[in-house]
């Protein structure tokens, strides 16, 4: 009875959104539900898993980039004289995650990782999960349906566990990247106007705020999960402490990564068909994970960048090493590991910049600008506050920013929200009551305009539906 509750919950969480979307989350559900049921009364039918499959992963195709295709095709057939009629499809909200949700069910049973599960109730409470089925953390079937099965409530410490973890995302989300999306927001609005210095603060601000702002969700995501006995693994861990870029993708949006290696990049091959497979198919998935991300060639210059440096990476490591020992630069120092990381960081930002741009012209736009018109003193001049955020708003953010990296920095060490639970209650206590005051002061009355945080998020989430 729990879990029926459950599922109508999310149901009606989800058709909030708008009552059409529900039709889509159904034909999903059904069709790997019953595909899966099928193969399996047909002796494991492989024609009938890549049937369930393939028409799962239409409902996305055709839906998050149909009117783009059509678009594209229009528009190389202009010269012609023919013009197609380019759609105007419906796009759901989440539809990238509750698809590639329900297709683990079809890949993990096909591979024999787990059994169907008999209880549809309870396999659709599986892909329809409202804490996750917007903006994820994906979660693997083999993994969640046993929870839904034998699900118990959380103890004492498990609530108080939650309690924090969300205050955290909270913070995160209300604080931070809801502050820097309105100057990040004010820059790429009118570029032509600033210098590079301004710019480049951009474009490392926005590095911070696409991260606060997914990751906020993930933990809120976590913690309210937890509150209802499911236990989802973290899908954030310090992106921006990582040292190469492989290391950041272990880090950066784990549930997404994970599921590509798992399920394109192994099957593709991995790393055991020699080097030279290995790197075209480090090519297809980050490829593949742009073209996912969103609609337009920027998204898929994105995915390539990050395939580059990878692949870069991984043929001059030997190099490198031996470089380094050759000259004797220490490896294993605080100095080199901060190099790294700025290193790594810097890319990643660069990187960025054709994600959140609206083309590709507008990314190279952006980057020609931000070494052709120089002007470091923009940044000292006030005019960054007359940017969008106030300079008592950036009063506000910076203390916040330093908060993050602290709390990045005794994360990495191993330190957890368990270690805020164990101690003594009134220390909780004083920090839970801090934490509260926090986020009404400063991100419920702090002065943003909420309006424009909407807005701005609201785009900034459709790049990952």
């Amino acid at each position: 009875m729990k879990n029926i509750i459950l599922l109508l919950a999310s149901i009606f969480f989800y058709g909030c959104y708008d009552i059409k979307y529900i039709l889509f989350l159904a034909v999903s559900i059904l069709i790997t539900y019953f595909g899966v049921c099928l193969a399996k009364s047909a002796n494991s039918c492989k024609r009938m898993y890549v049937c369930t499959c393939t028409l799962n992963l239409l409902i996305l195709l055709i839906f998050k980039y149909g009117s783009f295709t059509i678009g594209s095709i229009s528009r190389l057939m202009a010269p012609l004289g023919i013009q197609l009629t380019v759609p105007q499809i419906l796009l759901p909200v989440g539809l990238s995650f509750f698809v590639f949700q329900s297709s683990t069910y079809v890949f993990d049973t096909w591979s024999g990782k787990m059994e169907p599960e008999k209880n549809i109730l309870n396999y659709a409470l599986f892909v329809s999960f409202f804490p996750t089925i917007t903006s994820g953390p994906i979660q693997r079937a083999r993994k969640m349906l046993p929870q839904i099965r034998k699900r118990t409530m959380p103890n004492f410490r498990e609530v108080e566990e939650a309690v924090f973890v969300f205050l955290w995302g909270a913070f995160l989300k209300m604080i931070i990247a809801d502050r820097i999306a309105i100057f990040t927001d004010a820059v790429y609005l009118n570029m032509s106007t600033y210098g590079g210095a301004i710019l480049i603060l951009c474009a490392l601000m926005y590095s911070l705020q696409i991260y606060a702002d997914f990751s906020g969700y993930s933990y809120m995501a976590i913690a309210v999960a937890k509150l209802f006995g499911f236990h989802l693994d973290e899908n954030f861990h310090q992106p921006y402490l990582a040292g190469t870029i492989a290391d950041f993708w272990r880090r950066w949006h784990i549930s997404l990564t994970s599921w590509f290696t798992e399920y394109l990049y192994i099957p593709l091959g991995g790393n055991r068909r020699g080097k030279a497979r290995k790197y075209f198919n480090i090519l297809i998935v980050f490829l593949v994970s742009g073209f996912w991300h969103g609609v337009g060639l920027q998204y898929i210059v994105w995915g390539g960048i990050h395939a580059v440096f990878q692949i870069v990476g991984h043929i001059t490591g030997a190099f490198r090493e031996k470089m380094n020992h050759r000259i004797g630069i220490r490896t294993k120092t605080v100095g080199h590991r901060i190099w790294q990381r700025v290193f790594v960081f810097l890319i990643v930002s660069f990187a960025w910049i054709f994600f959140r741009a609206s083309s590709v012209s507008t990314a190279l736009e952006f980057i020609k600008q931000m070494f052709t018109v120089w002007n470091p003193w923009t940044l000292f001049d006030g005019t960054v506050f007359a940017i969008g955020l106030s300079a008592k708003e950036w009063n506000v953010l910076v203390p916040a920013l330093g908060v993050l990296v602290a709390a990045s920095h005794t994360r990495e060490q191993g330190k957890s929200v368990k270690n805020i639970v164990s101690q003594n209650p009134a220390c909780k206590i004083l920090l839970l009551v801090g934490m509260i005051m926090v986020l009404v002061i400063y991100g419920i009355w702090g002065g943003v305009d909420t309006r424009l945080v909407r807005l701005s998020m609201r785009d900034s989430r459709r790049k990952l539906w």
